[in-house]
């Protein structure tokens, strides 16, 4: 089903001319005599040649992709070699242009009938060839990343509006932009007034209900044993790694917002990553309004495989706008996202690679385990680091071998580009895109797994940046409960019954349970304390409180197995005495609940931006 088109291809002076950055054949002939006649030097033509035959890629790609050569350098002498003109300021545009087109080709038609390429990889030695038998003089040659501002200069707003609104257009039942369907509005106030009306009258109805909520919840407590038991049997595997021809060309977005104070920590560790420069593009993405990150971005000496995308002003400002405008510009087979504060381990993309070429057909997106580097600078960042641990090391690697649909991370999330295409990108009105798209990508019949990597990043240390970041969560839970509930049937057909019950299960207990989960808490106690454990009230509510209390304890159960295993592999012996903070915890995760509540209510789209950067740990150890 796809659902994100790109538009129906440009008609390019000859197809053979648009990019390939992928590994082609080995053949350098005319490149190399392209190379030559330009005046390159024999042995860098000839270090280029065996860099080339090494990495199965294109000579003057290597040299441009090392920085041995400046592009707009080597463009400039190109055109000059074909006689053709250059520029490094494109003209206007055709106004029709399709412009999403035009950026995978590397082609497109000027407003004065002329066409404009910038092409890279084999497609220069295809019009070296071309042109050198039949030359043409209504081309002009400009290098890629004056093409792509050029594109992002004149069709900004589209590009803009086209982020924001496709989903929600063509598949408005796959975007959160649509809020609650009229069946669950409904819904919703036959079930208010049903509970409102069981706790006056009791009885029967009210065990109805607490059974119904209490199956449910027991299902999501079943599926965390079961994840639990089956992540205890196997140990994380990877796959050999690839060969370096064998390796596909990845692009890594880099969202940025309000991110000045570690753009060098950034740029330092992403460098770091072992992968091949000429096999990797990195897109940094960042808001046109926010001037100060632009800045901190442009006093680094960027690598060429570094681009700088800005994202047009356009609503809603959310992290998944940003993402599917740097979606427009990807050129790699295999794409990834890491957030700003993010430290990924360094052959991360290697061993990607690898676990796709492995993965079946069926396999878009491979998620890598994300622990927490700052654990030790508060009681709050202690909890995070554990609930990290048993999270990312335990559950989704059980629900993962269980080939049941997994709620993504925020980051370091691998994806065939194809098929993220294929699903319609990013909802950009979904505050929480991650879980929601490893919910889509299950429903469009494709497979999430798990990655034998680790990412560490940086976790909210005080109650004033953690409270608007799990905000933010609560609200996107509720709006990927609404967005994934609006047609049940549907659901079911698409996944099948335990599947679906388990997405069903895993949105109840993200949604309700920060709500009723201290209430539980509180309700327990209060019994242990008053010495009542045991009522003796009206049959109805002995059952509905024996339900109450044994759906309370398993829980709890449920909770602790997952997060003391993580903490085990992840060697956190040290926090687990700071367990003992949990009630407080979970206060404050209904409080963000709440506020969650009235969020969605009034500014549903908000994105609470969170402060990263104050990691004592990274202060102390900037490397």
């Amino acid at each position: 089903m796809s659902v994100f088109k790109r538009g129906q291809p440009v008609r390019s002076p000859a197809p053979a001319f648009n990019q390939n950055v992928s590994r082609a054949p080995r053949k350098y002939g005319d490149e190399l005599s392209c190379l030559e006649a330009i005046g390159f030097s024999h042995g860098l033509i000839l270090q280029a040649r065996l860099r080339a035959a090494e990495l199965a890629s294109a000579p003057a790609q290597i040299l441009l992709s090392e920085g041995t050569i400046k592009a707009f350098d080597f463009y400039r002498a190109f055109a000059q070699h074909l006689g053709v003109s250059f520029t490094n300021s494109p003209p206007p545009f055709e106004k029709r242009l399709n412009w999403a087109a035009a950026l995978s080709a590397g082609a497109a038609r000027l407003s004065d009938g002329r066409w404009l390429m910038a092409p890279q990889g084999h497609a220069l030695s295809a019009l070296h060839h071309r042109l050198s038998r039949r030359p043409r003089h209504d081309l002009i040659i400009t290098t890629p990343e004056a093409f792509a501002a050029a594109i992002d200069q004149q069709f900004g707003a589209r590009i803009a509006d086209h982020a924001s609104t496709h989903l929600a257009q063509t598949h408005p039942e796959h975007s959160a932009r649509e809020g609650f369907s009229q069946g669950q509005k409904t819904i919703l106030a036959i079930v208010t007034a049903l509970a409102c009306f069981s706790l006056i009258d009791g009885g029967l109805l009210w065990l109805f209900l607490c059974a119904v909520f209490s199956a449910a919840v027991a299902f999501g407590v079943g599926v965390r044993f079961a994840a639990f038991f089956v992540s205890l049997s196997k140990p994380h595997t990877t796959e050999p790694p690839l060969r370096e021809a064998q390796l596909p060309f990845y692009t890594l977005l880099v969202p940025l917002y309000r991110e000045a104070n570690i753009v060098a920590s950034l740029v330092s560790h992403l460098k770091k990553l072992d992968y091949p420069v000429i096999a990797h593009e990195i897109l940094l993405l960042v808001e046109a309004e926010d001037a100060e990150t632009r800045a901190a971005i442009f006093s680094q000496a960027l690598p060429p495989h570094f681009r700088v995308i800005i994202a047009p002003q356009g609503k809603p400002r959310t992290k998944p706008r940003a993402l599917n405008i740097g979606l427009f510009h990807a050129r790699g087979e295999l794409l990834v996202i890491y957030d700003a504060e993010d430290r990924p381990e360094p052959d991360q993309l290697r061993k990607a690679a690898a676990a796709f070429a492995k993965g079946g057909t069926k396999l878009a997106c491979l998620q890598a385990s994300l622990a927490i580097e700052n654990a030790r600078d508060s009681w709050l960042t202690r909890l995070f680091a554990i609930d990290y641990a048993g999270h990312f090391d335990v559950l989704l690697w059980g629900w993962s071998r269980l080939n049941l649909p997994m709620p993504l991370g925020g980051t370091s999330n691998h994806f065939r580009t194809k098929y993220l295409r294929e699903v319609g990108g990013w909802d950009a009105w979904n505050v929480t895109e991650d879980a929601d798209l490893g919910l889509r990508l299950a429903r469009l019949g494709y497979s999430c797994r798990m990655l034998a990597s680790t990412t560490w990043e940086e976790a909210p240390h005080d109650i004033a940046n953690w409270l608007p970041q799990r905000r933010r969560w609560m609200k996107g839970w509720m709006q990927t409960c609404i967005t994934h509930t609006r047609q049940p049937l549907r659901l079911w057909r698409e996944l099948g019954c335990w599947r679906a019950a388990h997405i069903l299960a895993l949105l109840i207990a993200n949604t309700f349970g920060p709500l009723v989960g201290i209430w539980f808490t509180v309700y327990v106690l209060y019994l242990m304390l008053d010495g009542s454990f045991a009522p003796r009230d009206a049959w109805p509510a002995m059952i509905a409180h024996y339900l109450w209390t044994g759906l309370a304890l398993s829980g709890f159960i449920s909770l602790f197995l997952p997060t003391l295993l993580g903490a085990w592999r992840r060697g956190l012996f040290k926090s687990l005495p700071w367990l003992g903070f949990r009630a407080a915890h979970w206060a404050l995760m209904s409080v963000a609940c709440l506020q969650g509540v009235y969020e969605l209510m009034v500014r549903p789209y908000h994105w609470a931006k969170t402060r990263h950067g104050l990691s004592k740990a990274r202060a102390q150890d900037p490397a």
